[in-house]
């Protein structure tokens, strides 16, 4: 390996078998324990080249289920690839996701020392930096509490203040500005800049392009499990943009899809009120979810449409069916079929989020017509100091 190359990625494979039903309860669980399940492979890694040199600032981007995250904790050795090599040449800190390398059943202190040891930082190093690394991430009055009392966003921030004490050559970091209020995200923003000037490779995954813009040097967009633009930040970001927001159809679908394809969802758009943009939603405003259907058989399909929005990390935080409401079951037409999710209560936290649907047949949810996981994205815009997934409409009461 060339001593300017910190990360070499060699024809990179990588698959998974997404189920096309999903236990979401017990009896749900027992019901199928002795049925066949049927799986949709879903390619995260097809085939990928490519190098990161010694002191680089690369930016990996791409739409849910594009494999950004997939490739990062293959990178991390957390996943092991179907076939293909990946070398690295330093020494490697991942800061991946909320809970990756935390004990739940410890206090946040503990873990602190865990995750420091585990970096490889000495006892004395961790006791030098711990008020440092508890006042970066704002947790000095929860820090002896167990961590699975924590917030995810209180996890993230005090990962991220652990992992960039590491004495590392190497960092992955996934998605830490989606989370934490503007003081904390200003925070990191002075440390990326540090970081960028001390010469350290950082390979960084997002979902914010003025952070791609700032920081990066060279970007990768990830389609589909392979490269689709490979560039400096302005050309990538471009192409990124056409691939979200100036489809003609739309919001198109390019993840896992499964199911009979008598009827296909074709197109999915998001329509809120004054607000041209496709896929960013103003915070607070009511909006809608249209799934446009079309029709490939030559007979009329009765049907029922349940869809589900999840958080980045995978936390659910909605979901409907049309069976289960006083919508019931609808008719494609042979001219196809437009449905509505209308959200007139939008009090979720802005942040990113992506949706799965299933078209099933009348009744029987295992009847799939099409169905597809990581369907779509979309963003919610706007400013609160409320955390977790969804506003509860709280005010404090006086004190007495």
């Amino acid at each position: 390996m060339e001593d300017d190359i910190a990360i070499s990625v060699i024809d990179l494979h990588k698959s998974f078998k997404v189920p096309h039903d999903k236990d979401t309860s017990l009896k749900a669980a027992v019901i199928n324990l002795f049925k066949k399940k049927k799986y949709t492979e879903m390619l995260a890694a097809d085939g990928i080249n490519f190098s990161v040199k010694r002191g680089e600032f690369l930016g990996i981007i791409g739409r849910n289920g594009s494999g950004k995250s997939t490739m990062l904790k293959m990178l991390a050795g957390i996943y092991q690839p179907d076939s293909g090599k990946i070398k690295i040449n330093g020494k490697l800190s991942p800061f991946l996701e909320v809970g990756v390398g935390f004990n739940p059943e410890l206090s946040g202190r503990d873990n602190v020392y865990l995750s420091g040891t585990i970096l490889g930082l000495t006892k004395k190093e961790i006791d030098g930096k711990f008020d440092e690394i508890v006042e970066f991430a704002e947790m000095a009055e929860f820090i002896d509490q167990k961590v699975k009392n924590y917030s995810s966003g209180m996890q993230v921030r005090l990962a991220f203040s652990v992992a960039i004490q590491a004495h590392s050559d190497i960092l992955l970091i996934d998605e830490v500005l989606a989370v934490g209020d503007s003081n904390f995200q200003a925070k990191c923003n002075r440390v990326f800049h540090r970081l960028k000037k001390e010469g350290r490779t950082i390979v960084f995954v997002t979902h914010s392009m003025p952070a791609v813009s700032e920081y990066c040097d060279r970007v990768i967009l990830l389609k589909n499990g392979k490269i689709f633009k490979e560039g400096l930040p302005k050309s990538v970001i471009t192409e990124y943009e056409k691939l979200n927001f100036d489809n003609d159809d739309g919001s198109s679908l390019d993840t896992a899809s499964w199911g009979s394809m008598a009827a296909s969802v074709r197109k999915i758009k998001y329509v809120q009120k004054g607000n041209r943009s496709r896929n960013s939603i103003s915070y607070e405003k009511p909006f809608s979810i249209e799934f446009e259907i079309e029709n490939k058989s030559t007979k009329e399909i009765p049907a029922n449409l349940a869809v589900e929005i999840f958080k980045m990390d995978g936390t659910k935080c909605f979901g409907a069916v049309t069976n289960g409401d006083k919508k019931g079951q609808f008719v494609i037409s042979i001219k196809g079929k437009n449905i509505q999710l209308i959200i007139g209560n939008n009090t979720l936290i802005p942040g990113e989020y992506y949706i799965d649907f299933r078209l099933f047949e009348e009744s029987r949810l295992e009847d799939i017509i099409h169905a597809s996981a990581y369907a779509s994205s979309f963003s919610i815009s706007g400013e609160t100091s409320a955390s977790g997934i969804t506003n509860l409409g709280y005010t404090w009461g006086k004190n007495t």
